[in-house]
């Protein structure tokens, strides 16, 4: 059960602009304010000018109520004096300059998902930003809901292909505003780009994804216009979120509202358990009930189906257990999934949200760096190898087959690759000597595909990164977090080439849903071979020939 409040209704009392019938409300959480007033800055039927809030009947809380609808208004808080946007804001100026006035207007949900995930990790303007996707929009939200865009020599791309791959769940980096891109500065091929794990405002689409980001609705019909394409394909979406952190404390709306409350001190220094300068504290009531509220709000106003907690081990177990109990009140299928990292400053008593507590947080699922640097070698190490990259070690292939099997880490999420470390095609090309004559690029491909067939064949969640399926590469580079357009484009022409690959990956995931993945058994163990019992089926699995073999048809490559 999730921890209780520390006063009772408490997530029950909204903060942030709260349009009624007749009225508007505004709430803020300023809890060593002397002072603090509204500054609107426009607004249709009311003039310009500051507004004294008065102290609310929660602690620390304050509020004014406006008479009439204010749609689209644009205020900042004023705390002691000095301007904030609101830590709850919805909508926003361009590079969260004010905060804006957003009336409700919900995506509606999918149906509660049945079957077996599989997860497909991409970022908005990898996607949609070459110039030869035929994809209009560019970079944009709007590009990723086009329909029937393909390169110049006839390959589909953007939604149409994300739906040809069989795939059940569309995993976003990060799709709330982050700092680390200027909105109104060029946003074309090469000019900016991040990865997003800068987070301003945590209820705010990003506005550089946005045809228009000086325009405070822009982002946000244009994100639920995507949001209802890729559901219309039967494609559900998981929203990465970044709650462990915040981009600059000093900028920061959490910093200027309430100084010292929502991060993690020592001797008055700000901890830095996330390696990025803060981390938050998730056990402070009020940061706990942001996150809950923050994840409802996306799940209620954008539809959206799951979410993915950056560095979830910061973050500590009961405040995931309340953020997967107010998503059951939702719907019980929305996926719950983490880096569950050993990590973060706790404070003595709190429990962190890591895979060594996994038990206690039911259907939290966690991402499986044992399977993977099994697979191929440790993700921290550029010279580590796995068993699928020259290691022979029984008892490395054993651990391979405790997380396959579901015996080693529970609730897990099985992946070879993500947008951190290098792709699975770029760690191979590094660590695999090159043997005899065959072709440098067929092998490298062909020891990806037996490590991806692997996580079809294994307990827990299937995790792909976008382009796994057609070898992609980043030419080396390791963390691409703020790279070039170049490194980071998605090219669909490798589609073309690795089709073969494609066309396997499309039969994997028909085949993810036509079995239980729960029943799995080893067999046999050895240093370059396991058995393995799926459904009644008997596979051998060979690391040195690079094959799955049906042992009641021996002849046939399961790959095949």
């Amino acid at each position: 059960m999730p921890a209780q409040p520390s006063w009772p209704g408490l997530y029950g009392y909204h903060l942030g602009a709260i349009l009624a019938q007749g009225s508007t409300t505004f709430r803020v959480f300023a809890p060593q304010a002397q002072s603090v007033q509204l500054e609107l800055i426009s607004a249709e039927s009311l003039a310009p000018g500051r507004y004294p809030a008065s102290p609310s009947a929660y602690p620390g809380c304050f509020e004014l109520t406006f008479e009439g609808e204010l749609d689209n208004a644009v205020y900042l808080w004023l705390i002691d004096d000095q301007p904030s946007i609101d830590p709850y804001a919805t909508a926003s100026l361009v590079n969260a300059e004010a905060s804006v006035v957003h009336r409700s207007a919900p995506v509606p949900r999918m149906p509660a998902f049945e079957g077996n995930p599989v997860i497909y990790e991409a970022h908005i303007r990898d996607l949609t930003i070459g110039a030869d996707n035929g994809i209009q929009h560019k970079g944009k939200f709007l590009g990723l809901s086009e329909r029937g865009s393909t390169t110049a020599k006839g390959q589909i791309t953007g939604l149409d292909y994300l739906r040809s791959l069989g795939i059940t769940h569309v995993q976003l980096l990060p799709i709330f505003d982050f700092g680390s891109v200027d909105e109104s500065g060029d946003l074309g091929f090469d000019a900016q780009y991040n990865w997003g794990y800068d987070p301003v405002q945590y209820n705010v689409p990003e506005g550089s994804y946005a045809t228009d980001p000086f325009d405070p609705q822009s982002r946000i019909t244009e994100l639920k216009t995507m949001i209802t394409a890729l559901h219309d394909a039967g494609l559900r979406v998981i929203m990465d979120v970044v709650y462990n952190h915040v981009y600059k404390v000093d900028e920061s709306s959490l910093h200027h509202t309430a100084p010292g409350y929502y991060f993690r001190y020592r001797d008055g220094h700000l901890l830095n358990g996330t390696g990025v300068g803060n981390e938050t504290a998730s056990e402070q009531p009020m940061m706990r009930k942001l996150i809950v509220d923050s994840v409802m709000y996306w799940a209620e106003e954008y539809g959206i189906d799951g979410f993915r907690f950056d560095l979830m081990g910061i973050h500590d177990v009961d405040t995931m257990n309340a953020v997967r109990d107010a998503l059951d009140s939702i719907d019980a299928s929305i996926l719950v999934l983490g880096e569950g990292w050993d990590m973060g400053n706790h404070p003595k008593g709190v429990l962190g949200a890591n895979q060594h507590n996994a038990h206690l947080m039911p259907r939290i699922f966690h991402f499986n760096d044992r399977f993977r640097d099994a697979v191929k070698g440790s993700a921290l190490d550029a010279h580590s190898s796995g068993v699928l990259s020259g290691a022979r070690s029984e008892p490395l292939m054993r651990q391979l087959f405790e997380e396959l099997s579901g015996r080693g880490l529970k609730q897990s999420v099985i992946y070879n690759e993500a947008h951190d470390n290098a792709t699975m095609f770029d760690k191979f090309n590094a660590t695999v000597p090159a043997v005899g004559a065959e072709d440098r690029s067929t092998s490298l491909a062909r020891r990806c595909m037996l490590a991806t067939t692997l996580q079809f064949f294994a307990r827990g969640i299937v995790f792909i990164h976008a382009g796994q399926e057609m070898m992609r590469t980043k030419g080396g580079d390791e963390n691409s977090y703020r790279s070039p357009d170049s490194v980071n484009a998605f090219d669909y022409e490798r589609a073309r080439e690795f089709a073969q690959y494609v066309r396997r990956f499309r039969r994997l995931c028909a085949l993810r849903q036509d079995y239980d993945p729960q029943q799995i058994e080893a067999v046999e163990i050895t240093a370059s071979h396991m058995v393995l019992n799926i459904d009644g089926r008997r596979l051998l699995v060979d690391v040195d020939r690079l094959l799955i073999i049906d042992l009641e048809h021996p002849d046939i490559d399961v790959l095949l």
